[in-house]
Order: C-alpha cells, then sequence, then structure tokens
C-alpha cells in the first residue's frame, strides 16, 4: 500500500508507520510538529526510530493546509490513509476548544475531501475512549448512546465519527473508526499520567492521583499497532471498533506498577477528578476480536517495565537542552 498517515510524528503515528515500513508498505508521514507538546519529542521520533534503513517520506505541514494535502496524495499516490492528527488531551480542550474544533473537526473534513477527490481506497481514523463521555455502565461497547460528551475534546472525536460516517455514506469509501483507549508506551507523549508520573518519582516529587477510584483502560501501544494496522487491511463499509486492553486498572494499581518497575517508591497526593474526565473506562473489544483478530496481550505490569526501560535510555537525551534544538 502507499499509506498517508496524518499526525505521522505523533506518539501512535510513528509506530504504525515504523510497522508498516516493516512489511514493505510505502509511508507519507504529514505533521506539522506543533507545540502542543515538546516538538523535541516529534522531532527525536522521526530522528531515531527509522535507523533500520527503512525510512518514511515526512512532509512537514498542517492537515488544514487542503492544497498541500491533496497535492501529497496526488505526488505519492496514496491508496490509503491513516487519519492521526488531532489535538488530544481533555483538559487543554476546555480552555482552547476553537483550536480543538478547528484541527480535529475541520481538518478530518479536509483529509476526507483530499482523500475524495484523488481515489483513496480505504480510511481509518483515530476516534477515542473520551466519546462515552459520562456513561457508568461497563465496559463500553460500540452501541452506547455517545451524544453526550463532557469536554470538547470528546465533542471534536464524536464528530470526527459523524463526518467519516457521512463521507462513506456519500462517496463510498470503506472507513473505520477506532476509539483509542488511553495508549501509553515507548515514545509517548510526555504530559499522560505513566510518563509524568515517571518523571516525577525519579525526582522524588509528589505525584497527584486523581482519586483511588479512577480507572483506566491502559493499552500499551503496541497492541494499539496491531489494532490499527488491521483495520487497514480488513476495510469494508463503515465501522467503529474500540481497541482497549480491556482491563481497568485503578490508579493505585498504575502507581504499584510504576514503583515496581523504577524501583522506587511515589510520594502520593489524592486530588479531585478535573472537569471533563471520564471517573472510569473500560473497553469491551469483542466487536475488534471478531473482525480484526484484535489481540491485545500487555498487562499494566508488563507495559510499564517497557515503558520505564525506554524512558531510562532515552528520556535525558531528547529532553537535555544540547540535543535536537
Amino acid at each position: 500500500m502507499n499509506v498517508l498517515i496524518t499526525g505521522g510524528a505523533g506518539f501512535i503515528g510513528s509506530h504504525v508507520a515504523h510497522k508498516l515500513l516493516s512489511r514493505g508498505d510505502s509511508i507519507v508521514l504529514v505533521d506539522d510538529f506543533n507545540d502542543r507538546y515538546d516538538p523535541r519529542l516529534k522531532e527525536a521520533r522521526i530522528a531515531y526510530m527509522f535507523q533500520d534503513g527503512n525510512k518514511p517520506i515526512l512532509v512537514r505541514g498542517d492537515i488544514l493546509d487542503q492544497e498541500l494535502l491533496e497535492k501529497t496524495m496526488q505526488e505519492y499516490n496514496i491508496d490509503s490513509v491513516i487519519h492521526l492528527a488531532a489535538w488530544a488531551s481533555v483538559q487543554p480542550s476546555i480552555e482552547r476548544p476553537h483550536i480543538y474544533s478547528n484541527v480535529n473537526v475541520t481538518g478530518t473534513v479536509s483529509v476526507l475531501e483530499a482523500a475524495r477527490k484523488h481515489g483513496v481506497q480505504r480510511i481509518v481514523a483515530a476516534s477515542s475512549s473520551s466519546v462515552y463521555g459520562g456513561i457508568t455502565e461497563m465496559p463500553f461497547h460500540e452501541g452506547m448512546n455517545i451524544m453526550h460528551p463532557i469536554s470538547p475534546y470528546a465533542a471534536t472525536k464524536g464528530a470526527t465519527e459523524l463526518m467519516c460516517a457521512t463521507w462513506n455514506h456519500l462517496y463510498g469509501i470503506p472507513t473505520t473508526c477506532l476509539r483509542f483507549f488511553t495508549v501509553y508506551g515507548p515514545w509517548g507523549r510526555p504530559e499522560m499520567a505513566i510518563f509524568s508520573f515517571t518523571k516525577a518519582i525519579l525526582a522524588g516529587k509528589t505525584i497527584q492521583m486523581r482519586g483511588k477510584n479512577t480507572m483506566r483502560d491502559f493499552t500499551y501501544i503496541d497492541d494499539i499497532v496491531q489494532g490499527v494496522i488491521a483495520a487497514l487491511d480488513n476495510a469494508n463499509g463503515y465501522h467503529v471498533y474500540n481497541l482497549g486492553e480491556s482491563d481497568g486498572v485503578p490508579l493505585p494499581r498504575l502507581i504499584t506498577a510504576l514503583e515496581d518497575a523504577i524501583g522506587k517508591m511515589a510520594n502520593i497526593e489524592e486530588v479531585p477528578l478535573p472537569p471533563g474526565d471520564i471517573p472510569a473506562t473500560l473497553a469491551n473489544v469483542s466487536a475488534a476480536k471478531k473482525d480484526l483478530a484484535y489481540n491485545p496481550t500487555t498487562n499494566i505490569e508488563e507495559g510499564t517495565k517497557k515503558f520505564f526501560a525506554w524512558y531510562h535510555e532515552w528520556h535525558d537525551q531528547i529532553f537535555t537542552p544540547t540535543n535536537l534544538g
């Protein structure tokens, strides 16, 4: 396949690109390297994750640039799109709703229109477990009513799914939306709990635990990559799937796993869950297992060990002032 990955220098995008390259696909990444989090991490992903000889084509640009998208799809004969570019995270979306709406909704329309004009044969698009909003019934399944989001970020991801469904209905492009559940692992985003907790524990600083009953379905990056590629390979019609580990992890269990991986105890302060955050997530992945042979295998204890091994090797190389600008 000739695959365009939007947000390709991001956490999930770079891992998916690496896996697709290893099996022989041609990969084009589009990313604007914005500063929502430290762009040195994106630069490091591109510099260090593709040193085995297989490298993607990198196009630095914004998905809101319709002309750029169309030119890129035409120039590289793109037949498949994995749309991952978005502003992520709940709390910043409450503070900056306009940029979330512009990038996550209008940007998705730009990608869909470019794909339509250039005869793309399949689309996979990122959604989020955040779309389940205040639903308390567990586990979450794809048939639930998601029309009651509790953050702008969740609303934009719901809108992404609606736009994809509409373009599939109008133009027939096989399209799959994937609801990711709290993805973590090597090269992950620095504001995510596992990354920020690790940094604080190593520094002897207090970590803020947002309630001992808060639960997340932490999903290891390798399991997500397997699901994304299966969705790409099996695209037909319009579908929505949960991609999670199907293991609800209370925050105290996460912290214990990190303490064991790091070999150091955490200083913990319990704080309230902020507005817009979901108290608990847990994925029903039976549909993805049935249709995509999705098979997550990495529990939080194993995943945190893998994450910390990466952190120990790479963090200072990436974030020291003398490295990568």
